[in-house]
């Protein structure tokens, strides 16, 4: 149950996020997934003919872009999508998500090969996390779902915004993420090129490739790191406190003996928390001493069996939530931090 933690999440779902759908017949059978954000999206896309079902992603989509999914999407299927910021991107994320439940796989920046999952049952036990997608209104075979953000880019636009939220990630300054790119953004640019010897001045697209490369090197030196010292699988949560109110998210998938990064961003805050659980092949807790394992503490964060962001931790199963608790962790004033799960 992997996922990535910006500072705040903005969560668009339904027809808030997916603002464009047209049915164009059946001669080609896909989908058309349009990123019109200043976010490199990842993208999953399912599929429900019947009993079957079929869910397809990491697809990378990038500002500006369209990418193509579903390629043998059935006649009449209906069809659903998921999407997310890339976990590269630190500060605020997008996700695009909805009330249907079918399995991904692992998003980590290290896999991003892509997966195929036949059904949409047994998600956990087969050692994938379910996620909430969001069904299209059309049946039709060729369909176009473009995501955007507030502001509203339009395809031109979102390129620019995608290098600039891409320099933002890199702590420069460059004004606010409007898409059009003046003089901060210029020198923004210039500095980056400059420090990081960028050869033959690359604008546009090459520009744009050059950042997320950068970025993601980046991202590998900041933030919170869990380390599965077991043989099991580990399933964990995430919290930090923003602002005088818990946020807590999940779930991340840590295989045994390996690191997966859960926040990626310096972690300005000196508190954190996490909770994790250990599973076996089938889904089913590992219990040792006659005792599930599980690594927990005091502080009680709001959870759900799927992906989440919560905020608060007041009133968990009264909103509808499961209730675990989470390890404080104290960071002081490190810029990484790495906890070993024995």
């Amino acid at each position: 149950m992997s996922w990535f933690f910006p500072k705040r999440l903005i969560l668009l779902s339904g027809l808030v996020g997916l603002v464009c759908l047209f049915g164009f017949g059946k001669a080609q059978a896909k989908v058309r997934l349009c990123n019109e954000t200043s976010h490199v999206l990842q993208v999953a896309a399912a599929y429900q003919q019947g009993v079957a079902s079929k869910t397809e992603g990491w697809i990378s989509v990038l500002p500006g872009e369209c990418q193509n999914g579903l390629a043998d999407l059935p006649d009449n299927a209906q069809v659903f999508t998921y999407a997310k910021s890339d976990a590269a991107h630190a500060g605020e994320g997008l996700v695009f998500d909805g009330s249907e439940r079918f399995c991904v796989g692992a998003d980590r920046p290290d896999d991003r090969a892509g997966f195929t999952v036949e059904g949409r049952r047994d998600c956990r036990r087969r050692g994938y996390v379910e996620a909430d997608f969001t069904p299209l209104a059309s049946s039709s075979n060729r369909q176009t779902v473009t995501f955007t953000e507030k502001s509203d880019f339009g395809r031109r636009r979102a390129l620019m915004a995608g290098i600039q939220r891409l320099l933002s990630d890199l702590q420069y300054d460059i004004g606010a993420v409007d898409g059009f790119g003046g003089a901060r953004t210029r020198d923004a640019a210039a500095a980056y090129k400059l420090r990081y010897g960028i050869q033959n001045d690359p604008k546009g697209k090459a520009l744009l490739a050059k950042l997320i490369k950068t970025v993601r090197d980046e991202a590998s030196q900041r933030g919170l790191t869990l380390c599965n010292k077991t043989s099991h699988l580990v399933w964990a949560a995430t919290g930090m406190l923003r602002a005088d109110v818990f946020e807590s998210r999940g779930w991340t998938r840590v295989p045994g003996t390996s690191c997966v990064q859960v926040f990626n961003q310096t972690l300005d805050d000196r508190y954190y928390f996490y909770y994790a659980e250990a599973m076996d092949e089938k889904g089913k807790s590992i219990v040792e001493a006659g005792r599930r394992k599980t690594w927990g503490g005091d502080q009680n964060l709001c959870t759900k069996p799927t992906r989440f962001v919560i905020r608060g931790d007041e009133n968990c199963n009264q909103r509808g939530f499961d209730r675990h608790s989470f390890v404080q962790i104290d960071t002081g004033t490190a810029r990484r931090w790495k906890v070993n799960l024995e």
